[in-house]
């Protein structure tokens, strides 16, 4: 198998969790239908048209952080407009927590990993990505946090099996067991989505386990995972 690699980089991101009601808390990396919608940006399909093409059975996808992050929590203000004077004229507002990722040092940045089972998508994807063309701009989960990408290569991937250290994050259901002796390093559970309907509602969520800056963890897996020739083990969202 061969999995395309690339790198995200922005000054900030908000990757909203669907779970939440009026505070807009925000996952440290983007879910697997975030990940989808970007490389439809960069593919030009239109918003709402490539949750099949895109979904976990034809596109595999994962993702790595790769900055210390940090979160900022900011106060919202959200005007109520029901005419064009609203606008000058303020009747009512109502201020909602938000919450910002942002980098220690340096920029948010995330490696992306993927392969698409259709070859001819997965070649176009490809010459898109490598050639750092876009149809759409790419946003970290909000429009005002823009986003760029480069292309890091297309890498051999060989299965492996049994205890790994494994640098993306790990769908729950496929550890076995989790090796705790590590030093400095802190351990995030979060429930993310991973596939839509086609009127946008969340057809499917799972449990990952991962490190917050991107470290490797060493688990024992029910499943295979992969070795990159670059030395990475990732596993799919």
């Amino acid at each position: 198998m061969k999995v395309l690699v690339f790198d995200m980089k922005g000054r900030f991101a908000h990757f909203r969790k669907f779970y939440t009601n009026s505070s807009s808390l925000s996952y440290l990396l983007p879910p697997r239908t975030t990940l989808m919608g970007i490389v439809a940006a960069i593919m030009g399909y239109e918003r709402d048209s490539y949750y099949e093409l895109l979904s976990s059975e034809n596109l595999n996808l994962s993702v790595r952080i790769m900055f210390k992050p940090r979160k900022i929590m900011q106060t919202l203000n959200y005007m109520k407009i029901e005419n064009p004077k609203d606008v000058y004229k303020v009747k009512d507002h109502t201020q909602v927590p938000f919450e910002v990722i942002a980098a220690q040092n340096g920029s948010v940045l995330y490696r992306v990993y993927l392969n698409h089972k259709d070859e001819e998508v997965y070649k176009i994807i490809k010459d898109k990505i490598a050639t750092s063309r876009c149809e759409y701009p790419i946003y970290f989960g909000a429009a005002p946090f823009s986003a760029s990408f480069e292309f890091v290569g297309e890498f051999e991937a060989e299965n492996i099996e049994g205890t790994q250290e494994i640098v993306t994050p790990i769908n729950k259901d496929f550890i076995e067991k989790l090796d705790f002796n590590f030093e400095d390093f802190t351990l995030a559970r979060e429930r993310m989505p991973r596939d839509f309907y086609s009127d946008r509602l969340i057809k499917e969520a799972a449990t990952y386990i991962f490190e917050e800056e991107g470290k490797a963890l060493k688990v024992k897996l029910n499943c295979d995972a992969l070795r990159l020739q670059n030395g990475e083990n990732i596993v799919f969202m």
